[in-house]
């Protein structure tokens, strides 16, 4: 049966003011606006079945905002939340559009107006469907490098650069064509950070990721619709990184590579078009005993009286949050349960190229290993429908780091347990039909 397509974007850039995240200590909201972000949406449709896809340029929506969004495009369209997926970039550089503690407070107004342009992307896209085929290449590209840096003088692993660490060095690309062969639309995928730029900027900026889809747009006279989507780059940033100009440059070589991609792709032949969510309970660890709460909770008070006759308001910010969250493990002290939070994989399959979505910041490793395991091609993704924290490997839990040690009091939650591995890769192997899996393949 014949396979229709659409697609719309729409301007999200925010307003001058409102609090950025990714990092910490930012002493004020937004100055400016380098460059703008935009929500990008695909709608595919085959009679039987119709999926919606969204690239954002941001740093990964709260789940109530996932929610929210689902709800309209079901109202509006007639998608349901399991034939919706939408992925962000993960800039460092755009507005806090999740509950970030340390990172000042989510624009309520904004993000009004942010589920609205997602939503009204969604339905022009599908109300501009034409008869299209969908292409599958990939091409050698690399951004970034491994950061989980392990230093020989005292055995602790730090935000660095581990050069022989893992990363997945190529760019996937799903093309659509009309009818006539030309394509109006390519999404490429690459795993890395979108930390170029860092905590010193102040200026709304989608990063190389944006960087890349505007090159594409160069060179292909608008005719082609970048849609850029976040991989597996929990432990990757980009390198080197530092300036607008490094962003620029990173784009420009991701763009020439999913162009390359999309000039060598194959026609995908198989007529299907499915999605299917897969949701199961992970483990988290526990919170420290009520003793030490109490400790960490007495600390963290006498830093923000510290930190308040300073002036400096990120500093401020950052104290009053690791308060909340040193006030949050109390509460789950007094709890006294093993917690387990919900974590939900979704799977597009497009004429044979599937696409796996997760909501968290996933370490690499797992792409490369879907991606040697499956049948076909297979694009796996973070920072989909929302974002829970990191998921690093059960090995990653030894040698410890940001990402296990720290990362989770920014998102306000405990941190997944090392047994989260073996429950995620059972349920992807499961979406992906891969038999024979090994649900642990690092040694811990």
């Amino acid at each position: 049966m014949p396979t229709y397509a659409g697609v719309c974007e729409t301007n999200i850039t925010p307003p001058l003011g409102v609090w950025m995240c990714g990092y910490a200590y930012r002493p004020t909201g937004c100055i400016g606006v380098h460059d703008e972000l935009f929500a990008r949406a695909l709608v595919v449709d085959n009679g039987d079945t119709r999926l919606g896809l969204v690239a954002m340029d941001l740093i990964g929506l709260d789940f109530d905002l996932v929610e929210r969004v689902q709800q309209q495009v079901l109202q509006e369209v007639g998608i349901p939340p399991e034939g919706l997926m939408l992925n962000a970039t993960h800039t460092h550089g755009g507005p806090n559009v999740r509950a970030f503690n340390t990172m000042g407070s989510r624009d309520e107004a904004y993000t009004d107006v942010l589920v609205r342009k997602i939503a009204g992307a969604v339905k022009q896209a599908a109300d501009n469907l034409r008869p299209a085929q969908l292409v599958y290449g990939r091409a050698p590209v690399q951004l970034g490098i491994n950061r989980r840096e392990r230093r020989k003088e005292d055995g602790r692993t730090v935000l660095g650069h581990n050069y022989g660490g893992p990363v997945a060095p190529w760019v996937d690309a799903l093309g659509v064509l009309d009818a006539r062969g030309k394509p109006f639309a390519l999404l490429f995928s690459h795993a890395c950070h979108g930390t170029t730029l860092g905590g010193d900027n102040l200026l709304i900026t989608s990063d190389f990721c944006g960087a890349a889809t505007h090159e594409i747009l160069r060179q292909t006279s608008g005719e082609v619709m970048p849609f850029f989507l976040q991989g597996c780059a929990g432990n990757i940033n980009p390198h080197p990184r530092g300036t607008f100009e490094h962003a620029q440059a990173h784009g420009r070589t991701l763009a020439e590579a999913a162009l390359e991609a999309l000039d060598k792709a194959s026609l995908l032949k198989e007529p299907l078009l499915s999605c299917e969510v897969s949701t199961v309970n992970l483990p988290l660890l526990p919170p420290p005993p009520p003793e030490a709460c109490d400790r960490n909770i007495a600390e963290w008070e006498a830093k923000v009286q510290e930190e308040e006759r300073t002036g400096h308001m990120g500093r401020i910010l950052h104290a009053k949050g690791m308060l909340e969250y040193a006030k949050y493990e109390r509460r789950m002290a007094e709890v006294g349960t093993n917690p387990v939070t919900e974590f939900s994989l979704q799977l597009f399959n497009l004429h044979g190229a599937r696409i796996l979505g997760l909501p968290a910041e996933v370490f690499v490793q797992y792409a490369l290993d879907f991606d040697r395991q499956a049948m076909g091609p297979v694009m796996t993704l973070g920072y989909t429908n929302g974002i829970h924290g990191y998921l690093p490997t059960a090995a990653d839990y030894e040698i410890g780091g940001y990402e296990v040690e720290h990362a989770h009091r920014y998102y306000g939650t405990l941190m997944f347990a090392p047994d989260c591995e073996r429950i995620v890769r059972q349920a992807a192997y499961r979406l992906l039909d891969i038999e024979r899996s090994v649900l642990v393949p690092y040694r811990v």
